[in-house]
């Protein structure tokens, strides 16, 4: 079983792998195999897109989404 400290890594760099988000824009914390995924989005296509990229990680006990999508004006 990972570690929260690698299970943080490993959703960290599979978000930064994935060239249909932009990683700096989602902070995540994880807490016995809870990953938490916070920050603003610009589409709801990105926000299912993250959603979609942190569930096939292995390990991942959960995930609780409070990401915003900020539509332009």
């Amino acid at each position: 079983m990972k570690t929260d400290a690698q299970l943080k890594t490993d959703v960290t760099h599979e978000l930064e792998w994935d060239p249909s988000v932009n990683a700096t824009n989602v902070g995540v914390a994880v807490k016995n195999g809870v990953v938490t995924l916070t920050g603003h989005l610009e589409t709801h296509a990105e926000k299912d897109a993250v959603e979609r990229i942190v569930q096939r990680v292995q390990g991942v006990q959960a995930l609780a989404v409070e990401l915003d999508v900020k539509l332009a004006p």
